[in-house]
């Protein structure tokens, strides 16, 4: 387990590969909620809070030496970076593409080996992101999951020259947050090239069992982020019928372990199963001071971890 010398490290027979994310500070879905905290302090401000890992963020910069000095400086490292494509228009696709081209290389530099990839936001999807409907109305058909999956493995293809390996990201707002449009990615994807970045917060946002699903789809998660979700909030947003944005300002996503996304339960799987993948402890927007929300959740994580049974299931 990577966390800085000021928290306790697990038994060697429950350690997880655990992190941080620059969205703990700094949310780029909601511009100016809160002052930016530039590079390289945002590494203290992570390092105040117990993690000596992190995924890189576009306000970082991309200047290799810089970014490879400031984490050295500190013990750090760079687990993943996170991008939004367009998966569903080819010539926006070819665009997003060509932007992140150049990125490649330097991630390779930098130690990243994780490259999170989600379909953009859509603005009706925003706005009823929380109660899409059920009657598949506002969500893609069988050719469009397809589409998607087909650009993955390209993108994947690519990314593989650069010694990064895809993992798609469930997110609210997107074509890809219910349940149901989970699977259907699933369904369109080859595994063994692009796997899963679960987050279990989007997916209870999206109206799902994140336990259910990590178990049921365990093979399928190389990285998974962690956040949980506020259960009355989230009921207030359905029946205010906010978008994904008001949600987020109205602090839906909550401390770890008082939600519903049944994080002592991953928790527990996850030191069970021995997942060797990240774990990303994540809060979009919290109340008051960020660092400070962060060290307690990093406390919270390693109460749960390290009360949780450590044997493998056995096959049969």
């Amino acid at each position: 387990m990577s966390v800085s010398g000021t928290v306790t490290e697990l038994e060697p027979d429950r350690q997880l590969n655990v992190g941080t994310a620059p969205v703990n500070w700094n949310n780029n879905d909601l511009p100016n909620w809160r002052p930016l905290i530039p590079f390289p302090d945002i590494l203290d401000a992570m390092l105040d809070a117990g993690f000596l890992e992190t995924e890189w963020d576009e306000s970082f910069g991309a200047q290799v030496d810089d970014l490879n000095d400031e984490r050295r400086r500190r013990g750090m490292s760079f687990t993943g970076a996170y991008r939004w494509f367009d998966l569903l228009d080819e010539d926006h696709f070819a665009r997003d593409v060509a932007k992140t081209r150049p990125l490649l290389e330097t991630l390779r530099s930098i130690g990243v080996r994780h490259l999170i990839v989600s379909d953009r936001l859509r603005e009706h999807r925003v706005a009823c992101s929380g109660f899409v409907p059920d009657d598949g109305s506002v969500s893609l058909d069988d050719s469009g999951f397809a589409a998607i999956g087909r650009r993955l493995a390209h993108l994947a293809s690519i990314a593989d020259a650069y010694d990064l390996k895809v993992h798609y990201h469930n997110h609210a707002g997107t074509y890809i947050e219910t349940p149901a449009e989970v699977r259907s990615l699933i369904s369109h994807l080859d595994l063994n090239t692009v796997d899963l970045c679960f987050d279990t917060g989007h997916y209870a946002f999206g109206g799902g069992d994140a336990l259910d699903f990590i178990d049921e789809h365990y093979t399928s998660i190389e990285y998974l982020h962690l956040k949980d979700v506020d259960p009355e909030i989230l009921q207030t947003a359905k029946a205010n019928r906010w978008s994904f944005l008001e949600a987020l300002k109205n602090y839906v996503f909550c401390p770890l372990g008082q939600g519903n996304a049944n994080i002592p339960e991953v928790i527990e799987l996850l030191v069970r199963e021995r997942f060797g993948g990240y774990v990303i402890i994540e809060q979009d927007t919290c109340r008051g001071d960020a660092t400070e929300n962060g060290r307690r959740n990093l406390a919270t994580f390693l109460s749960l971890a390290t009360a949780a049974p450590s044997k493998g299931r056995i096959e049969t």
